[in-house]
């Protein structure tokens, strides 16, 4: 009865219409009522998506576009004249095949030359991170390893039973160090991108057999890694990023779970996140993933190999692995502090369950049935044997013994920089990366003073900072207090002049901050591997 009066009246608009007329009528709007939903309920923020509407509108007006145009121009131009494709004199591009291949000797005499264009003392500690091993023996070592299984290949397992192993062992043996509850599942991969990109891709396929989710969301603190972002556009899920506490740059837990929704199949945790060395509390997001029945992808892939360590070492820290019932995975860099080749990572899931959506399993090809549990069919054995190598070779002991050296490095320079006018630690770092800015000075003018003296550390935006991963070859005598000196000197020079406006890449670094087009910074980034790839002048290809 009380719909009555409503039946009434739209009885009486439609009464002038004939049946098919209502049913079309009826149709129409059912699909433009949808088609507004779809619009207006979106993972990402109507804002967000307006925003991007109304620069790609401005960047095509004639008069605008056209200014837009020649900033990027000119700032491309400016990356093609100083970059490290822009060779030393006496330095040319090998374009063709030689007509004659070179004796071994002549080879490694232009290996030499190729050599030489290199300016970065890496081998001294004047680099963040990048180089991990400063024990020469140790390099001796897996080298004769990787010369040893150089042409192997585990997709031919029947030919390379032994890299099998070792392969199994290494996932293993990192379970063991992660306390799963029982056969580790997972594999070694090409790196920290893949096995977060084989993660991705298995906690979608995982919420789509068990929960049906055909429109994924992952949801993570603006500070995990791009990695994230490259999974999400890879496998098309879309990621919702919550931003990091200002002044402690952690992620708050309540904002995780206030950005998941009925599409999320995993939330992200980092321990520590790269930009500033800071843990997300991985206990909180574990109840959270339990209440909500998502995945919990634990991002160890910085600290992987020293965060294992760290209570045996003297610093403890509050759990973060298996032991929390929520995480479903976890992704560990064997090729930073694992002390191995580069090209070595591992994915670990809790269940062999989950495990088995990583893998694909093509089973019509008129080639045979092809299985594979990475990106990369053919995968090179080298690096799992000198993966395998490198643990067997330092132990638990020896890597109690490393994590303790840099982890005591660490927090040596945090102290320095503490006591430096002007300058401010980001946060709270507990592993091994250290972040620190100025609110006094521009900060990326303090960057291009410590590359000019011949350091070579990472720049950070969202606040502008400067970040360094501390490595063994930072641990060599002196090298923590060069930095800090440096750094010292150069904060003083600051201070004179606090309003300095930057200057050189400092600029551009500070320009790109200030876009808010970010598409603009994406394009000017994709100029970057423009030239990488170039053989000419100019950045011409």
């Amino acid at each position: 009865t009380t719909l009555h009066p409503l039946k009434s009246a739209i009885n009486n608009e439609f009464q002038q219409y004939e049946i098919w007329q209502v049913m079309l009528i009826t149709v129409a709007l059912t699909l433009m009522s949808e088609a507004i939903l779809n619009f207006l309920i979106q993972d990402e923020p109507l804002l967000s998506r307006l925003k991007k509407s109304i620069f790609k509108t401005v960047r095509k007006a004639p008069i605008i576009g056209a200014i837009i145009k020649d900033k990027v121009d000119k700032t491309k131009a400016e990356m093609a004249n100083d970059g490290p494709w822009v060779l030393p004199e006496g330095h040319s591009y090998q374009k063709e095949l030689p007509e004659k291949g070179l004796t071994d000797k002549e080879l490694m005499v232009v290996i030499d030359h190729y050599n030489s264009v290199n300016d970065v003392d890496w081998q001294k500690g004047r680099c963040s991170g990048t180089i991990y091993c400063a024990e020469e023996d140790k390099n001796e070592l897996l080298s004769e390893v990787y010369k040893k299984y150089c042409w192997s290949n585990p997709l031919h397992v029947d030919c390379f039973k032994d890299v099998r192993k070792m392969e199994a062992e290494v996932v293993t043996m990192v379970g063991k160090m992660f306390h799963h509850p029982g056969q580790a599942s997972g594999s070694v991969t090409s790196g920290g991108t893949e096995s977060i990109l084989m993660s991705m891709k298995t906690h979608r396929d995982w919420a789509k057999e068990t929960k049906g989710i055909d429109k994924p969301n992952i949801v993570c603190g603006n500070t995990a890694h791009p990695a994230f972002d490259k999974a999400a556009a890879y496998f098309k899920i879309h990621i919702i990023q919550v931003p990091a506490d200002p002044v402690t740059f952690a992620v708050n837990p309540r904002d995780i779970a206030r950005a998941i929704n009925s599409n999320t199949i995993c939330i992200v945790g980092s321990v520590p996140q790269y930009p500033h060395g800071i843990m997300d509390d991985i206990v909180a997001l574990s109840d959270i993933a339990i209440r909500h029945d998502v995945g919990l992808h634990v991002d160890a892939c910085l600290g992987g190999f020293l965060i294992p360590f760290m209570e045996e070492a003297g610093f403890p820290l509050p759990l973060f692995d298996f032991r929390v019932p929520g995480v479903t995975a976890i992704s560990i860099d064997t090729h930073k502090y694992g002390y191995t080749y580069k090209g070595s990572s591992v994915v670990l899931y809790r269940t062999l369950e989950m495990f088995y959506h990583q893998i694909t399993c093509t089973t019509e090809w008129p080639g045979g049935i092809y299985a594979s549990p990475t990106l990369a069919g053919s995968r090179p054995g080298a690096n799992i044997a000198v993966t395998w190598a490198a643990m067997m070779s330092f132990g638990r002991d020896g890597y109690v013994s490393a994590t303790r050296e840099v982890i005591r490095g660490a927090r040596y320079l945090i102290a320095g920089l503490e006591k430096i006018e002007g300058v401010e630690v980001m946060g709270s770092p507990v592993v091994s990366c250290v972040g620190w800015t100025s609110s006094t000075f521009n900060i990326y003018n303090m960057s291009s003073d410590l590359t000019k003296k011949g350091w070579n550390l990472a720049v950070l935006q969202f606040p502008a900072g400067i970040h360094i991963a501390l490595t063994r070859r930072h641990m060599s005598p002196g090298v923590i207090d060069e930095l800090l000196s440096d750094i010292r000197e150069s904060a003083a020079v600051q201070m004179l002049n606090p309003g300095a406006a930057a200057s050189g890449a400092a600029a551009m670094y500070g320009m790109a901050a200030q876009i808010p087009d970010r598409s603009i910074v994406g394009d000017i980034s994709k100029e970057f591997w423009k030239l990488y790839y170039s053989t000419g002048q100019n950045g011409e290809c």
